[in-house]
């Protein structure tokens, strides 16, 4: 059964917004990475601060539109709580991945060759600790942004959406300023798999696959088992339930 919202052109919106949305994330975000253009060069907090910002920017952008996920995991945890159906989900990743590859090959093609090269942007472990202790990271870091969106989603927070945007960006900041030089912060699979594949370089991203998307149902299930509140019942015993802020039966 489709939710409502779920035609063709809410499917086209939502691509496009996604997509936008993710390639203005990798455009500026990347943007925000070169370390040539600073002497000395930048530490790695003023790169973490720049992707903070730039999705504080992109949220105050598309968050009206389509929530700006820009990240699979992010849309793999509305699907879980009912706020997207499935098909609708393809379409967000869809554009997530495609928006990722156009933004970095834009920046590519307007950035000097020598400081784009191979590897630009690329997430991979530093080079002391395990792959599988960045998996570890990655899952935890995920699951603790997942952990934000599921407060921001709680209909007992409905009424402090004024600074979403704002909540947001500081949060990717600060995990990316801690979590950056072990794991490259990706927390999004999209993010890791564009320049990945632009380089042609695949080592380890599986990581990146496989952590951000378990972090993000395991901070789903946390949030419901521990911390979610019960629906409420009308005075009739039917169940009551929220959709896009708005309490109506359940049927």
């Amino acid at each position: 059964m489709k939710q409502k919202g779920d035609t063709t052109r809410s499917y086209v919106v939502n691509f496009a917004s996604e997509l936008l949305g993710t390639a203005l994330l990798m455009f500026l975000g990347c943007m925000g990475c070169f370390a040539q253009m600073d002497n000395p060069p930048a530490v790695h907090h003023m790169s973490s601060l720049s992707f903070g910002l730039v999705v504080l920017v992109i949220i105050m952008i598309f968050g009206h539109v389509s929530g700006a996920h820009l990240n699979p995991a992010v849309t793999i945890s509305t699907v879980i709580f009912r706020m997207l159906t499935p098909t609708m989900a393809l379409v967000y990743i869809a554009g997530q991945f495609v928006g990722a590859l156009l933004g970095l090959f834009l920046l590519k093609i307007v950035m000097p060759p020598e400081w784009v090269s191979d590897g630009f942007c690329l997430t991979k472990p530093f080079a002391q600790i395990t792959p599988m202790q960045t998996l570890v990271i990655e899952t935890i870091i995920t699951a603790v942004l997942i952990l934000v969106c599921c407060g921001v989603w709680d209909p007992r927070n409905s009424h402090k959406d004024d600074s979403v945007s704002l909540r947001f960006g500081l949060v990717v900041a600060a995990i990316s300023m801690v979590a950056g030089p072990l794991s490259g912060a990706s927390m999004n699979t999209a993010r890791s798999f564009a320049p990945a594949f632009l380089a042609g370089d695949y080592q380890d991203q599986w990581i990146y696959w496989i952590g951000p998307n378990v972090g993000a149902v395991l901070a789903c299930g946390i949030y419901t088992f521990l911390f979610a509140q019960e629906e409420e019942k009308n005075e009739e015993g039917t169940e009551l339930e929220e959709v896009d802020g708005m309490i109506t039966n359940k049927v």
